[in-house]
């Protein structure tokens, strides 16, 4: 039965409504505190369950850190025994900060095994103020096609130089073969004599008339150890400024070395970053030291796995193997590396062949992919802003 309400006639009717009024506005206030207590509850308990999911987050994230730390300190004290991870990282810092153009290092042989996406998304991110050249060095190792090949996918990304460093053993005036690397022939690619060279300098002296007011520039030669960073430095420098070496680590520090009253080029200690890859594919790019290994199996099965196994056979004349083991066994009696009684030492076997491997006597290159995909930390963006470099390197390489 619906309520009449209240009579005209009563006599403390709007007193009545008043306190009626009154009291409909208290319980609603009194449902709005009960409501926001809850809800303080609530969020208090969703606050500590998301405190205590980011304190889980921060814990795995500092366990990942430290791993890594771990997992790349252990290869930096091999390579620089006196040096910590962090000093390492300072001297680092200061070539990619200094520097207006960085040129990263890569090996023919497995370009993409050794670029350090770190140091390109340094320069990507620097923006118009920094340049990026990627340089093919040990172009003598790999057939020409496969060269040529390499060249033209990297240029999808980033300006990129074909390069072969000196190896004429005189302190000063090392050659240069100006010879275009598209007319090079064996006889060139076999020689001593630098090749590139001509064509960086000029890319070089092009970065430095176009950098408005300056008119010289710094540029920082970066890459993993051993892809001849040092070697590149004294082929332009023309004469053996920088200590180099078959063995990684060499180059301890930041050095400086004027090319001309123009260029100032830093030569920098080799790059170990985390990669996510293996110990054995860590071993195989010369970042680490022959004598300071302690398993040499596992980068030596990698060795064979992407190796031809008749042309194996024939350079160490040893017969049919089944496995890695087998293998260094036959390989230790063939070299005469044996323990006491006669019985082949494998680990020292193993090592003769990461030494042959790393100084390029184990013939070994890989293709580049038929399709391009560019790296996740680049995008289409930065290569349309590289456009221009592009075009100026493909016409100095003619």
């Amino acid at each position: 039965k619906k309520d009449p309400g209240i009579p005209n006639l009563y006599p403390f009717k709007d007193q009545l409504l008043r306190q009626m009024e009154e009291k409909k506005l208290k319980d609603e206030e009194a449902k709005q505190r009960i409501k926001q207590k809850r809800m303080k509850e609530v969020n208090k308990r969703r606050n500590l369950f998301n405190l205590q999911e980011d304190a889980i987050k921060r814990a795995r994230e500092f366990e990942k850190k430290t791993i890594k730390t771990r997992h790349l300190q252990k290869y930096y004290s091999y390579l620089y025994p006196e040096t910590s991870l962090k000093a390492y990282y300072r001297e680092f810092k200061k070539v990619v900060e200094a520097a207006d153009v960085i040129l990263e290092v890569l090996d023919a042989r497995d370009p993409i095994g050794c670029r350090c996406p770190q140091v390109e998304q340094a320069v990507i991110a620097a923006g118009a103020t920094k340049k990026l050249v990627l340089i093919l060095n040990k172009i003598d190792l790999v057939p020409k096609d496969i060269a040529e090949k390499w060249l033209k996918y990297l240029r999808n990304e980033f300006p990129a130089v074909i390069f072969k460093a000196s190896t004429q053993t005189q302190k000063q005036n090392l050659s240069h073969s100006k010879v275009p690397v598209s007319l090079a022939g064996k006889d060139v690619l076999s020689s001593s004599s630098c090749l590139g060279a001509e064509t960086l300098l000029k890319l070089l002296g092009n970065y430095c008339r176009n950098k408005d007011i300056k008119t010289s520039i710094t540029v920082g030669v970066v890459g993993f150890p051993n892809v001849g960073k040092s070697s590149i430095i004294n082929s332009l420098k023309r004469s053996r400024t920088c200590t180099v070496g078959a063995t990684p680590g060499v180059t301890k520090s930041m050095q400086e070395v004027q090319l001309d009253k123009h260029i100032k080029l830093l030569d920098s200690p080799g790059i170990v970053m985390d990669t996510g890859d293996s110990d054995a594919a860590i071993i195989l790019r010369n970042c680490v030291k022959i004598e300071n290994i302690e398993d040499p199996i596992p980068p030596v099965e990698a060795i064979l796995r992407r190796c031809n196994k008749q042309q194996v056979m024939e350079k160490y004349s040893v017969p049919d193997y089944k496995d890695s083991n087998e293998f260094l066994t036959h390989l230790g009696k063939r070299l005469g590396k044996l323990k006491k009684g006669g019985v082949p030492d494998i680990n020292a076997a193993g090592k003769t062949l990461l030494r042959d491997w790393n100084s390029g006597k184990i013939q070994f290159y890989t293709h580049p992919p038929e399709e391009h995909k560019l790296p996740t930390h680049i995008s289409a963006e930065v290569v349309a802003e590289w456009s221009k470099e592009f075009d100026l390197v493909c016409q100095l390489h003619g």
